[in-house]
């Protein structure tokens, strides 16, 4: 039998927590290390006053000439993800290199690791360029790893280690790993904008994936812990550092569906939130009793979101932080987290939106000419659709969106709310039955509002920060967005 391999990629703790042992298979890949990389106008222009020490965004606007709010944008979702620049807007050496060659080539390759859930079955959205493997110093009693955390003080942990029957066999599946990869994407430039010198962020660029031999299964250290603002009983954390402690949907998910079948982790959650069970449940019949009853609790008022799970789950979060926040007065982070949470609701919707109206993009220019569609076009569209939302402050707001960003957010629907409100209206082309064609006064500018707020606030961005008044005011504000499309959700 082979030896047990164990992989710890980070040593924060959240408070509380308890460390659990997770099964994953481990993938060695092979994929090219740097792909061909392309400036385009703007990155260039902008990255080139970086380089001649102009920092000021709006200096830089009034430069190029363009609205100060694209100037923040491509700097935020462009330049500092892709490592070319600083949070402060300053040049890094990539950004130097990259504007000196104007494009990036290379044939070479490199090696990684891709992680598939062996209880799920799911790829996580994580890679990494090597394995942080830590060795066991015994075994106890049980067969559970003890692992000595501080050999000064003598100090041992022993994770709890997942004990299943069965576990979802590897599936070498790239569809799905792509799928996972620009998950993985997304966290990385988000968890970049919040943390510029986080340097546990491996920046991959990835376009091809070949799997070089067959996996391995590991365990994965990871925790689980209580939420103290009670949006969940319990939470477990992201074992790849991109998040810090906060919880990860896809590791929870998977472990609350074996929850009724495995006791022993069902015991392990309900002491480390302090609950106990009452005679006639167990552990696990316990633990699914209690998220059925906050989830009803929250909900009830909103059986009509059922067609729309996503939404409601979102909405149940932000519903559950507000709760907590009526009876705690909580702190920055708390408050923080409330508004990221209703910005994250307001994305969900417009997701749903994007998905439910599609918009045929064959009247727009074809993919290698985006460049070439102005801010005038996009004022022009907005003014043509006579729509009852949509108003000329709303238009100098949006204008300035990139086509390739409107058509990623038709087919991806993962772009910043910006690009998928426009793209929203856009959908309203070819659909008579569109919400926004039929509901008059919608406080859209207000979205704006609340989304420019969070990208103020994010900890790179300066000395502003959010009140505890002004994310109340801000999720009372996306809960009640939600319920003017009440008779919509089917």
């Amino acid at each position: 039998m082979a030896a047990e391999r164990f992989l710890r990629f980070i040593e924060k703790k959240p408070n509380q927590g308890r460390a659990l042992l997770y099964p994953v298979h481990v993938w060695k890949v092979i994929y090219p290390k740097n792909n061909t990389i392309r400036l385009n106008l703007f990155q260039q222009a902008i990255l080139g006053l970086a380089r001649a020490r102009c920092y000021d965004r709006q200096e830089i606007a009034d430069y190029l000439k363009i609205d100060h709010e694209l100037v923040a944008f491509i700097m935020a979702a462009q330049l500092i993800p892709n490592g070319w620049m600083t949070s402060k807007g300053h040049l890094t050496s990539a950004g130097e290199k990259i504007l000196d060659n104007t494009e990036e080539v290379s044939t070479e390759v490199q090696v990684g690791y891709a992680y598939q859930d062996a209880i799920s079955g799911n790829w996580l959205p994580r890679f990494t360029d090597e394995l942080s493997e830590i060795e066991p110093q015994k075994f106890n009693e049980q067969g559970y790893p003890v692992f000595l955390i501080d050999r000064g003080a003598g100090k041992e942990d022993c994770p709890h280690r997942l004990n299943l029957k069965t576990l979802k066999p590897a599936n070498r599946d790239t569809n799905q790993l792509f799928s996972a990869y620009k998950h993985y994407r997304t966290d990385y430039a988000r968890s970049k904008q919040l943390d510029d010198d986080n340097d546990l962020l491996e920046h991959l660029y990835i376009e091809s994936i070949s799997c070089l031999e067959e996996p391995q299964l590991m365990w994965l250290w990871t925790w689980i812990f209580p939420d103290v603002s009670a949006t969940q009983p319990w939470l477990i954390s992201d074992p790849f550092g991109f998040t810090g402690v906060v919880s990860v949907s896809w590791l929870r998910k998977p472990l609350e569906e074996i929850l009724p079948s495995n006791e022993a982790l069902a015991r392990l959650i309900c002491k480390l939130i302090g609950s106990e069970p009452t005679e006639n449940l167990s552990a696990s019949e316990y633990l699914v009793a209690m998220k059925n009853k906050v989830e009803w609790d929250l909900i009830a008022d909103f059986p009509w979101l059922s067609p729309v799970p996503e939404i409601q789950d979102s909405l149940a979060m932000v519903l559950r932080r507000m709760k907590w926040l009526d009876e705690h007065e909580g702190n920055q982070e708390d408050w923080n987290s409330l508004h990221q949470e209703g910005s994250n609701l307001a994305e969900r919707f417009f997701q749903w939106i994007l998905k439910t109206y599609p918009t045929d993009t064959s009247r727009f220019p074809q993919p290698n000419k985006d460049y070439q569609w102005t801010a005038e076009q996009n004022e022009q569209i907005l003014l043509q659709l006579q729509l009852p939302c949509v108003d000329a402050a709303l238009i100098r707001k949006l204008k300035n969106q990139k086509m390739s960003d409107i058509r990623s957010a038709f087919y991806k629907r993962d772009r910043p709310l910006k690009a998928m409100l426009i793209a929203s209206l856009f959908s309203t082309i070819e659909h008579t039955r569109h919400p926004f064609k039929h509901l008059a006064n919608l406080p859209l500018n207000k979205l704006i509002e609340m989304t420019d707020l969070r990208n103020k606030t994010t900890a790179h961005a300066g000395k502003e920060k959010i009140s505890k008044e002004q994310a109340m005011s801000y999720a009372d504000f996306i809960v009640d967005w939600i319920k003017i499309f009440k008779g919509w959700y089917k």
